[in-house]
């Protein structure tokens, strides 16, 4: 009950951080993680740009224990996210070239082995503005 409140508020506090222009990619679902992205600035720019993975399982339940990592360039070499304690929140600032046309990847392995990369398209990318 405790971790439930914590991570609505968490996520309540970082979009309330971000103003009214908040850019969020996803929802995205992989097993029984659902997965957003937030990006700092928002909106996305060309330049170095935190994004922000939250996940979470069932509804409620933060998505702990993963090790995730982020580029958002197929030429670039893959960041791992620095996981904030047991909140199922992963962030890490990677280099954007291309923010009308990009798409952030993310790559999530579990300790049992099991992976997979899921693809964020930018908001421009997707069609929206």
């Amino acid at each position: 009950m405790i971790r439930t409140a914590l991570l609505v508020a968490l996520s309540g506090l970082l979009l309330a951080c971000a103003g009214d222009e908040a850019v969020l990619l996803g929802p995205q679902e992989w097993d029984d993680t659902r997965f957003i992205v937030e990006s700092r600035p928002s909106p996305i720019r060309q330049g170095m740009t935190e994004f922000i993975v939250i996940a979470t399982r069932d509804k409620s339940r933060p998505g702990v224990g993963f090790v995730v990592s982020l580029r958002a360039s197929e030429d670039r070499d893959w960041r791992q996210a620095i996981q904030d304690g047991y909140t199922g929140v992963y962030r890490r600032a990677v280099w954007v070239e291309d923010p009308l046309g990009g798409r952030l990847a993310v790559h999530v392995k579990k300790k049992d082995g099991a992976e997979t990369t899921l693809y964020f398209p930018f908001p421009a990318a997707a069609g929206a503005n």
